[in-house]
């Protein structure tokens, strides 16, 4: 595709990664201030979340702020726990929380073109959504495996477009894009400390009064500080019998880390894109929002190295 403009069409393409997915925002916050345009977003999970206020033009500084006052117990209220059939918490709370944030509601509602990925949960299929109920694309493409539930869409079930697809290039091409910025956020594995549980009598509770109460506000934050070690005390002792069954957080969180870390793997040697911004985010695991202001940061340092690099990029058909 060519175009008679001075410059070519310029993607962006916003990966996965859950907390460290606020680097996107200190990325966004460079390329502005570089008077650098971007024609076409596209996102994968937190990724779209960052993208659709961006297309919406919600402020920079508003998205910064926004992450900012997020903390253990503002996340952990996004969540309304449910008996689990396909997830532990329907997702309302969240969609209600985008609903405050985002101006619009439709993708014909937004000022600039996105495209939003998620994953068919019964094929395996990377699913571009650009038009359509923008909250329900959204909730789509959040949707973490056995923490949310499967999102309807049409025919297909819909959940976390991380799963196949962690840095969503394929989906600017798409659109038009002829130079392709992705940027990945999607944490490395590496060796974790062993971590202290939640007791397992409230596991075994079959009252649904016991079981909300399990999965409170305080019990989900506890879950969340859990999941991370954050609540454990270090462990020097080598021997097999220290070691204690992960939680349901910390058995998602690390599967599908591990998934995306191969998947991306494989996509950057067979995706269209000019250049991976990849900010330093090791020891900034996937529950940390409380680190934004450090994430955040770390987007704007990546892409200040990068800016000549992108300068470049826009000077070459």
């Amino acid at each position: 595709m060519h175009n008679s403009r001075s410059r070519p069409i310029l993607g962006l393409a916003l990966g996965s990664g859950a907390a460290r997915g606020l680097a996107h925002i200190g990325v966004l916050k460079v390329l502005e201030e570089a008077d650098i345009q971007i024609d076409i977003i596209t996102g994968t999970s937190i990724g779209a979340f960052v993208g659709a206020m961006y297309a919406a033009r919600v402020p920079v500084e508003q998205m910064e702020q926004v992450a900012l006052e997020i903390d253990w117990r503002s996340m952990a209220r996004l969540l309304n726990p449910v008996l689990p059939t396909s997830g532990l918490t329907d997702g309302k709370k969240l969609v209600a929380f985008m609903a405050d944030v985002l101006p619009a509601r439709d993708f014909k509602d937004l000022r600039q073109a996105l495209a939003v990925t998620a994953t068919d949960i019964n094929t395996g299929e990377a699913i571009i959504i650009k038009q359509g109920d923008l909250l329900e694309a959204l909730r789509a493409s959040l949707a973490f495996p056995g923490i949310f539930p499967p999102v309807r869409f049409g025919q297909r079930f819909l959940v976390d477009g991380g799963l196949c697809n962690p840095i969503p290039t394929v989906a600017a091409s798409h659109l038009g894009a002829e130079k392709i910025i992705g940027v990945c956020t999607i944490p490395t594995v590496t060796k974790q400390t062993p971590e202290a549980f939640l007791p397992s009598k409230h596991g075994r509770s079959r009252s649904i009064k016991r079981w909300r109460d399990f999965f409170s506000t305080r019990r989900i934050e506890q879950a969340f500080r859990s999941a991370l070690g954050q609540e454990a005390e270090e462990s020097h002792d080598d021997e097999p019998a220290n070691l204690k069954t992960p939680n349901i957080f910390r058995v998602c969180a690390q599967s599908v880390a591990i998934m995306e870390n191969v998947i991306n793997e494989l996509h950057q040697n067979q995706s269209p894109h000019d250049l991976i911004l990849r900010p330093p985010l090791d020891g900034i695991t996937l529950l940390e929002f409380h680190r934004a202001e450090e994430i955040i940061a770390a987007g704007e340092a990546s892409t200040r190295a990068a800016l000549p690099e992108i300068e470049y990029l826009l000077k070459t058909a």
